[in-house]
């Protein structure tokens, strides 16, 4: 596990480093639990969060799962980073990109509150950006802790 752990984060940094070309920025969402079908609430806007800026400045890849509370009127309550790669430098943009996030009620749905389990994943590199988008659905099967 130690070293899976290495390995990744060694993936994410090496494009920071000038190791590859990291010309395209891609992100993936990914809904664990619930799923998106099943959901309470959803994303009133279902376009891919921004890249952090931050992190693309600095050239940094990298994947958080965050859990994210929902209340009963579609606030959100709280948002709890559960693990990250790298360790530093992922919470503060990807939880001020969930912050901007306005929620709606899902069709047949009634009010309630939701605790949500999510990852994003913040990906740069390839050489066109159908490419970085497919980077970022591998980097998205991998692990993110």
């Amino acid at each position: 596990m130690k070293y899976r752990n290495i390995f990744l984060a060694l993936q994410f940094l090496l494009p920071a480093a000038g190791v590859a070309a990291a010309n395209y920025a891609s992100v993936e969402l990914t809904h664990i639990e619930p799923i998106k079908t099943e959901a309470t609430w959803l994303r009133d806007k279902q376009f891919m969060p921004r890249y952090p800026i931050e992190m693309a400045m600095e050239g940094l890849a990298g994947c958080g799962i965050f859990k994210v509370s929902v209340d009963k009127n579609g606030t959100t309550n709280s948002i709890t980073l559960v693990s990250s790669v790298p360790e530093k430098g992922i919470a503060g943009p990807a939880t001020g990109v969930i912050k901007e996030w306005n929620w709606t009620l899902a069709n047949g749905k009634s009010p309630a509150g939701e605790e949500k389990l999510i990852r994003l994943d913040f990906c740069m590199g390839g050489s066109s950006q159908d490419e970085s988008v497919s980077k970022c659905q591998q980097q998205a099967s991998m692990l993110c802790e």
